[in-house]
């Protein structure tokens, strides 16, 4: 693991994110890892205890749709990170299987949605009689629902396992693919908008996006007048990948990453930027691929791992965000 991350920059490049950088947090990873895997005072040290099995699951959203989804499950209690992965056009939730174990391994909780009209999300009750959606006539409300509905149904879920002590909803971070990373874009815009309660937080838990070739216009839905809002100027951490050697794809994520590197202050040293640093475009050298298909390519899902791994830890596992129960959002 941490030889991996030690050798990363001779396999991808980083903007704003300096060799010297790194090695600072390869150490602080290294100097935690060796604190916990220190070998305990005993004769026969306890058997470690190993993670759930996948658990396919179904949700009902508000207006009808049978939603599926698989979560894999931690033991890490309310110290887990809870990661949402989104799948892109016209694929499901298997694209991101290997990720979405790989994650597991690691102590995260991650629950991955077929978004509806695809994989096995395809019928909603309407009026008590379930019909199916074609994915061939999906408009722009349905693209809407996506955010409005589906995801919405799926922080219920995760705020039901915040509450039974299985993870932490505050360090929430999501992960999308493509059109899923249009959707995990807007999504984290509207749950920083719950307002606040006498009660308690409604919603301002997504700490992180992680938004793999991400377009900057998908099927008439754009997201370049959204760079500017919360929490993408700064209240979450944004990790872009690319492949870097698809002019289109890299052209469109170098504008994404200036505009989104605006709204940050500028760090001077190599210490600041270890500490505060929120922002990270990395791109895969030596590949056209993007979306679906670094997610499948064997070669490439260790590097995309590895990046990940250690994003989330630098921006979520190393900051206290204290858990807390909470009320569902408004409208729930």
């Amino acid at each position: 693991m941490l030889r991996f991350l030690a050798t990363r920059p001779r396999q991808c490049s980083y903007s704003g994110w300096s060799s010297r950088a790194l090695a600072f947090s390869v150490a602080v990873l290294g100097l935690t890892l060796a604190i916990s895997l220190a070998p305990a005072k005993a004769d026969s040290p306890a058997k470690p205890k190993e993670n759930p099995k996948p658990e396919d699951i179904e949700l009902e959203t508000r207006d009808g749709l049978q939603l599926q989804a698989t979560y894999y499950g931690s033991i890490q209690g309310k110290d887990t990170v809870p990661i949402i992965m989104l799948h892109g056009w016209k694929g499901s939730r298997a694209d991101l299987e290997g990720l979405a174990l790989l994650m597991q391994a690691r102590g995260h909780a991650v629950i991955v949605p077929d978004l509806r009209g695809h994989g096995a999300s395809t019928k909603i009750k309407i009026n008590g009689d379930l019909q199916n959606i074609d994915q061939a006539t999906m408009r722009r409300g349905d693209f809407d629902a996506m955010v409005t509905e589906d995801l919405e149904r799926i922080k219920q879920f995760l705020i039901e396992k915040n509450n039974a002590g299985e993870l932490n909803i505050e360090k929430l971070c999501i992960v999308g693919s493509e059109m899923g990373a249009i959707v995990a874009v807007n999504w984290a815009i509207r749950d920083w908008h719950w307002p606040a309660l006498p009660s308690g937080k409604q919603g301002q838990d997504v700490k992180a996006l992680v938004l793999i070739s991400p377009p900057m216009n998908f099927r008439g839905i754009s997201i370049a007048g959204t760079l500017d809002k919360i929490p993408l100027t700064g209240d979450a951490s944004v990790l872009i990948v690319v492949g870097d050697k698809n002019s289109t794809a890299m052209g469109e994520t170098k504008r994404m990453y200036s505009k989104l590197n605006t709204f940050r202050p500028k760090l001077t040293t190599d210490a600041e930027r270890a500490d505060k640093q929120d922002l990270f475009l990395a791109t895969l050298r030596g590949t056209t691929l993007q979306g679906v298909n670094i997610l499948n390519d064997k070669t490439i899902l260790p590097q995309l791992d590895g990046l990940v791994a250690q994003f989330i830890d630098l921006r979520l596992v190393k900051k206290k965000f204290p858990w807390a129960a909470r009320k569902p959002p408004l409208g729930d």
